[in-house]
């Protein structure tokens, strides 16, 4: 309700803005210069004597200097962007998606399903991750988290947090499972005797 209240002495402002809107855009218009700022009394003392002085400069000030207008009009800018070059020719390869440099770059030889190349330093992939995790599981006394940060070029304490906290899925079953939630999970298999 508020807001159509508002609204009701702006519509009855409306009328009264547009009332006789051409005939003062035409008195605008017809107006030949605007008025000029006012001038300090000093300025104006400071005009006149230049006027006195030299009346050619207010001459040639109020003339149209034809050599200058000629110089004008020969003046042409064209411009163009630059075609870009490349140096090493036609490149096959992605830009890297991060903007951020590194010092150096891990080149992955795994089996990444994401086809990642290139890794930054300070970086893994999940399939990297997934492969500590294992190996960690499988021997903690070896791959320690200063191990897995040596290798990787990770900090210490986020190679800590990552075998801490990071982890896979796990299906754990207590007693048997029914024969039609193991025929969804894994369909080509029997009931355990």
């Amino acid at each position: 309700m508020g807001s159509k209240i508002s609204k009701v002495p702006k519509a009855g402002l409306r009328p009264m803005k547009n009332l006789n809107v051409e005939a003062r855009a035409h008195r605008l218009i017809d107006v030949d210069k605007p008025k000029p700022a006012p001038q300090y009394p000093s300025t104006k003392e400071e005009i006149a004597r230049v006027q006195k002085l030299h009346p050619e400069i207010v001459k040639q000030q109020q003339t149209k200097d034809v050599r200058l207008d000629d110089f004008l009009k020969q003046v042409r800018v064209e411009s163009h962007d630059p075609v870009p070059k490349t140096t090493e020719g036609d490149r096959t390869e992605a830009l890297p998606d991060s903007s951020q440099t590194s010092s150096s770059t891990k080149q992955v030889t795994s089996g990444d399903t994401l086809d990642v190349k290139v890794v930054t330093e300070g970086k893994m992939t999940v399939y990297q991750i997934l492969e500590v995790l294992v190996r960690h599981k499988k021997d903690p006394e070896e791959w320690t988290a200063e191990k897995v940060s040596q290798d990787f070029s990770l900090e210490l304490e986020h190679a800590q947090g990552l075998l801490t906290y990071f982890k896979t899925f796990e299906i754990r079953a207590i007693g048997q499972i029914p024969e039609e939630i193991r025929k969804q999970i894994n369909p080509g298999t029997k009931a355990a005797p």
